[in-house]
């Protein structure tokens, strides 16, 4: 692809031409398809336009992938959890939007993991009477160590490899790149301990990741093993006075993309000012302002698995507009809220560890004076209050639990070197990307193989490192 990709996305928030936006809307995609090649051939053609139709045409290619199942195989799929499921509360659900769907060529299909989000919902389990606990037995012994000492240090060690699956491998030049930890606020001591990457991003890039390129007759699988220490300094801005100095002082401070609007994906637009001015009229002090978002994120918006965020034309509002989204789309909406009201917010995200599970995760930080950079994870803290946790909940304003690996400081952070293609998810890289240099798309989800593995974990004296 001639034009940088990045550029080519700065054109997702423009509307479409009419008619194909009546085609996509009605769900016809191949008509769609065709009026954009049409549309392409055209001898004079604003270049944006071209670029924006260039974009779609990629969206309308994984959008298809991404909703499977029809309103039949939607209801045996979330009768495997809720047995006592009738088809009169198939359609309630449907009505209360809590299952996401889109049309294709008059077909209702819904999204890949539509079930999946609601057999982890807390409110839908007490729907079906099924017992839900406030308690998290790996989560909750962490934050009370941290709030009685006031510090945790852990290091811990991973692995993570990401390879083409065996049906799209063919012989050539393939690259490839994998997270990798960065050197941040609460991050440090970050090792390489096995793996052979051609390079390693910069300690404190805006997206760090490790880089392969490599020809290969066989398929190849790249992979590495790292440790780093995660330490996590308590913090309650709501009821104790803020320390003699910033609990991270050697924080950048904030600067004004802290508290700006960032091109197409951080928008300020008037009903997320309207929402931000109504959330906040009632607030004292910034500290208080931050928790009215926090609040209205963690018990307003219910969690949901959502379509790749390429496919999404407006991420903030959307979260705030829908009342649903994942990690991803709360941590971004909670940032929006914060830089409109001038508090400064940052990205931050990478994976989430625990001893059973670990997987891709985003959240928040955000500045109080006094305190310094704070964290804020409203999708672990909607998870507690949905349990009934009010102590968890409390806990992610401000802080996070140190079983997480932070790669990317911004969101939409270029990859180091840029990929030639589209990247599978183009605003953050937590599980890696891989392409095949040439005339062919970068690989989607399911053409990728890639893992991420704990080895282990150990607490660490902090004043010691």
């Amino acid at each position: 692809m001639l034009l940088h990709c990045y550029e080519i996305l700065q054109t997702v928030s423009m509307p479409l031409p009419e008619q194909i936006r009546k085609l996509k809307d009605a769900g016809h995609y191949a008509d769609a398809l065709r009026a954009i090649d049409a549309r392409l051939q055209m001898d004079i053609l604003p270049e944006k336009l071209r670029q924006r139709l260039i974009l779609e045409k990629e969206r309308l290619r994984r959008m298809q992938d991404d909703y499977p199942f029809d309103e039949e195989s939607a209801f045996l799929a979330l009768s495997k959890d809720y047995p006592t499921l009738t088809r009169d509360m198939f359609r309630t659900l449907d009505d209360e939007g809590l299952m996401d769907f889109l049309f294709f060529e008059g077909v209702k299909r819904y999204h890949v993991r539509f079930a999946a989000t609601l057999r982890k919902d807390s409110l839908m389990k007490r729907r079906f009477s099924i017992p839900v606990s406030p308690d998290s037995p790996f989560l909750d012994p962490i934050i009370r160590t941290i709030r009685d000492k006031g510090v945790l240090a852990r290091r811990i060690t991973l692995e993570s490899e990401i390879a083409p699956v065996e049906d799209v491998f063919v012989p050539g030049t393939w690259r490839a790149w994998l997270p990798y930890p960065l050197e941040s606020d609460q991050q440090s001591h970050v090792t390489l301990l096995s793996g052979d990457p051609d390079t390693l991003g910069d300690a404190h890039a805006s997206a760090r990741d490790a880089f392969w390129e490599r020809t290969c007759e066989t398929r190849p699988v790249f992979s590495m093993k790292y440790s780093y220490v995660n330490t996590i300094l308590y913090a309650d801005p709501l009821h104790a006075p803020a320390p003699a100095q910033p609990l991270y002082p050697n924080a950048a401070p904030p600067c004004a993309e802290d508290l700006s609007e960032d091109g197409v994906f951080i928008r300020f637009t008037p009903y997320l000012i309207s929402l931000a001015q109504t959330l906040g009229e009632n607030a004292k002090t910034p500290a208080e302002k931050a928790w009215a978002f926090y609040c209205f994120v963690t018990k307003t918006v219910r969690y949901s698995f959502v379509r790749q965020y390429f496919l999404i034309d407006d991420i903030g509002e959307y979260c705030a507009l829908n009342l649903r989204g994942d990690c991803g789309l709360q941590a971004l909406l909670f940032i929006l809220l914060c830089r409109i009201s001038g508090i400064p917010a940052r990205w931050q995200s990478g994976l989430s560890i625990d001893d059973d599970y670990t997987g891709s995760h985003d959240w928040a930080q955000f500045y109080l004076d006094g305190w310094g950079w704070l964290f804020a994870d409203p999708s672990f803290g909607g998870s507690a209050w949905r349990a009934g946790s009010a102590e968890r909940h409390a806990f992610y304003f401000g802080n996070l639990d140190p079983m997480r690996m932070a790669a990317n400081r911004i969101f939409m952070a270029d990859l180091t070197p840029s990929m030639s293609h589209f990247r599978y998810d183009p605003y953050d890289n937590q599980s890696g990307e891989i392409e095949r240099i040439g005339d062919c798309p970068a690989l989607l989800g399911k053409q990728i193989q890639d893992d991420v593995r704990l080895v282990g974990y150990e607490d660490v004296d902090e004043a010691a490192l």
